[in-house]
């Protein structure tokens, strides 16, 4: 430590530092030239991939390069490829509209760029810290590690193997990227930073509309908020769960504005949204964190500004041009057409009902009905991972949703109230209901290792981070004074 110290102030920097950036720049280089080759087909898409991968290189660079030591120069690596990997789907639009004919976007080779620069870095440290890969298949998160598997060794029989097998790359990247991010976890002070990533992430995807608003008023010509990179349910899920990160990591007395700027972000952009779950979800998520801390007049406070900032959205913004259309449309009845959905795939899912249709099958799900409108997917997590993997696909997806709340809920019944662990716990545990709530109408979980997929990825191994620093201060709690003292008695 004393020599690091000596390096760090004689401005010198260590010969693994150097390497990690050498490392890094010389991955740009070669971006850079292999791009330039192809120059006579540049687009504006092509431009647009290089300047995100010359942002997300000068990122790695800067996150490397500024670590004051080499174990955090390892975490806040492996966490800012954890911000990239989530944040990356408010970039690109990877909406399709003939998958069937495999007539993919330029959105959607445009992601999977940038999970090639994901995994580029990535590599660089799997090789120097392999570690992490001994513990897939440990804790809770094993069963994150083989709901993997299961998809993996779906895509031999799915419907579209190449498509399948284009999502299991970031489903395997978000995978193996978050066991790192456990594995570089050593204090709750780790795991803070850690879920301010997801935070930060979070913030970054709903703040991408609102400048594309500013600068195109037509996105709210319907009504909605709707961006290039994700469907307006979508969004409003995403900035529900920005506003529930945001209470879970408020500390008291401390960031109190921007934890405030934060979940006003949130609430604006998740009602402009206008999805109908994402806000249910949200409210009721909210509703929990306030209410198992015993902050029943905070609850009350929280949902006084919920309803004057919808009531100010609807007043002075299309929100209640679209609202009037909705009530008067009679979509409510059938949950949006979510029902009609419901009922024709259970009738395709009880045709294989063992191993499903294939990873990633219920995109072309809309080919084999007859209903009005043209569904992406089953619109429910637990139908969605019947239809694609089957009864097997759905226990490991009931194991890992088990076992987090499992966890959570030792952890809130360990500690008092009033301890920082309980807090982050119930707020884990009300991001966790806002995901489940919200899965219910639509694929927040099931297949497409989509923002919200990938964040319940992470309540799981979280959660078994926050039973186990519960159980230590409980067991220091209970030990015997004169255990504790390390003064011998005289």
């Amino acid at each position: 430590m004393s020599s690091l110290l000596n390096s760090r102030e004689s401005g010198v920097q260590s010969p693994a530092r150097s390497r990690s950036i050498l490392w890094i720049v010389g991955l740009a280089l070669v971006t850079m030239a292999a791009l330039a080759a192809f120059s006579a087909l540049s687009s504006d898409q092509s431009i647009s991939i290089i300047i995100a991968g010359a942002i997300f290189f000068a990122l790695m660079w800067a996150v490397v390069s500024t670590a004051p030591s080499a174990e955090l120069r390892s975490r806040n690596l492996v966490f800012a490829l954890w911000w990239v990997l989530l944040g990356s789907e408010a970039i690109f639009s990877y909406i399709t509209d003939d998958a069937e004919g495999g007539q993919f976007s330029s959105g959607a080779y445009s992601e999977a760029m940038m999970w090639v620069f994901i995994g580029l870095v990535f590599l660089i440290y799997t090789y120097r810290h392999s570690g992490y890969l001994r513990t897939l298949f440990t804790g809770s998160y094993k069963w994150v590690s083989w709901f993997g598997v299961v998809c993996l060794l779906s895509c031999a029989y799915a419907e579209h193997p190449s498509f399948s097998m284009a999502w299991i790359v970031k489903l395997f990247l978000a995978i193996l990227l978050l066991a790192a991010c456990n594995y570089e976890i050593k204090n709750t002070d780790d795991l803070r930073s850690f879920l301010r990533a997801s935070q930060w992430a979070l913030v970054f995807m709903v703040s991408l509309p609102i400048i594309r608003l500013l600068t195109n008023p037509d996105t709210l010509a319907t009504g909605r908020l709707y961006d290039v990179g994700t469907a307006p349910t979508v969004l409003s899920v995403d900035a529900g769960l920005l506003v529930l990160y945001s209470l879970t990591l408020a500390r008291p007395g401390k960031n109190i504005l921007s934890r405030n700027i934060l979940v006003l972000l949130g609430l604006v952009v998740m009602l402009l949204a206008a999805g109908k779950t994402g806000i249910v979800g949200c409210i009721v998520g909210a509703a929990v964190f306030f209410m198992l801390q015993g902050k029943v007049k905070a609850g009350a406070r929280f949902l006084l500004i919920l309803l004057v900032v919808g009531g100010v959205l609807v007043a002075f913004t299309p929100l209640g041009t679209y609202l009037k259309f909705y009530v008067g449309s009679g979509q409510a009845e059938s949950v949006t057409g979510r029902s009609d959905v419901w009922a024709a795939g259970w009738q395709l899912i009880k045709q294989k009902m063992i191993f499903g249709r294939g990873f990633m099958s219920s995109r072309f799900f809309a080919y084999k009905i007859d209903i009005d409108w043209m569904p992406n997917h089953l619109h429910n997590g637990f139908l969605e991972v019947m239809y694609n993997n089957g009864l097997i696909g759905l226990f490991v997806i009931v194991m890992m949703l088990g076992w987090t709340v499992r966890n959570l809920i030792s952890v809130m019944r360990a500690v008092d109230t009033n301890h920082p662990l309980h807090q982050l716990a119930v707020g884990c545990f009300a991001i966790y209901l806002d995901i489940f709530i919200n899965g219910m109408v639509s694929r927040a979980f099931g297949s497409r290792p989509d923002g919200t997929f990938i964040i319940l990825f992470s309540m799981v191994f979280v959660s078994d981070r926050l039973l186990a620093a519960a159980k230590k201060k409980v067991e220091v709690r209970e030990t015997p004074a004169w255990q504790l003292s390390s003064v011998p008695a005289q």
